[in-house]
């Protein structure tokens, strides 16, 4: 989710329901106190054609009056291209976490830089124009960061594998145990991309050293000797958190059986004369 999703959740989402409440009462009210066979006031517009049927449609241009009012409450918020927490727009560095604030709030995000068009909330391009909109341009700005930090996190805690080079975004590396780590990728709803991605990095281990080994050999745990040390790939759990976010583990140890595990030969059988031989 985008730091602009994810702030009209936070920052102004309560400020939202309140007026929800009323914008649909408002809607409501005039069909639902109408008496059977009362007609409506001449002087109150008649609410519009449902797109379902015959009936009246009491909430059409609810989607529209809501926009507008998320676009007025915007105006006096700034999201935190670090943490994506909302900020009133007169701060400077984001109070959660420090990071400088970006100049524009939410709303003069919206406003298209070609044309000049306040187009709604959520939206990358300018409606009129086609123009990429300030908002997504930062969005995209603060992702290219975050990613090459955790690229440049790599080489300090993963330099024993190869690095990925495979796509997706929002790159993140957390230790969960003591030399154990998570490397994951977001690719934003397409599985199916993340799967081709972990099918190319396994080959990409391979072609690097890495192979399977140990008494249950499999294409998804890939170790490499190193020094003494043997290096594991995990790619076995992929996808158990999130089917669009490969999640690939980093660890150092021997497979079951060993790193140089040798399948025995199976045993001879004896035939009944050899019984008699001395």
């Amino acid at each position: 989710m985008s730091f602009l999703k994810k702030s009209l959740l936070k920052g102004i989402g309560q400020e939202l329901g309140k007026v929800v409440g009323k914008v649909i009462s408002d809607a409501v009210a005039p069909a639902a106190n109408q008496q059977p066979g009362q007609q409506m006031n001449p002087t109150v517009q008649q609410p519009q054609q449902s797109s379902w049927g015959t009936g009246i449609n009491p909430l059409a241009g609810l989607e529209q009056r809501l926009q507008g009012y998320a676009t007025q409450m915007s105006q006096n918020i700034k999201v935190c291209p670090g943490c994506n927490k909302p900020a009133s727009a007169d701060q400077t560095f984001c109070p959660s976490c420090g990071t400088r604030l970006p100049e524009e709030t939410l709303a003069q995000g919206a406003v298209c830089p070609q044309c000049g068009r306040q187009n709604g909330l959520g939206m990358r391009f300018c409606q009129d124009c086609g123009t990429k909109l300030p908002h997504a341009v930062a969005e995209e700005e603060a992702s290219a960061a975050k990613d090459a930090e955790a690229m440049a996190q790599w080489d300090e805690k993963l330099s024993c594998y190869p690095k990925w080079c495979f796509g997706g975004r929002n790159f993140c590396i957390e230790s969960y145990n003591e030399g154990e780590y998570i490397f994951s990728a977001s690719f934003d709803g397409n599985h199916m991309a993340a799967q081709n991605a972990v099918a190319q990095y396994r080959q990409y281990l391979t072609q690097c050293g890495f192979r399977p080994a140990g008494m249950y050999p499999s294409m998804e745990h890939l170790y490499q000797r190193i020094n003494g040390v043997v290096y594991h790939v995990d790619t076995e759990h992929c996808f158990e958190g999130d089917p669009d976010t490969a999640s690939i583990g980093f660890m150092t140890g021997e497979p079951h059986g060993g790193f140089d595990y040798v399948k025995p030969e199976p045993k001879k059988m004896t035939g009944w004369q050899d019984l008699f031989k001395l």
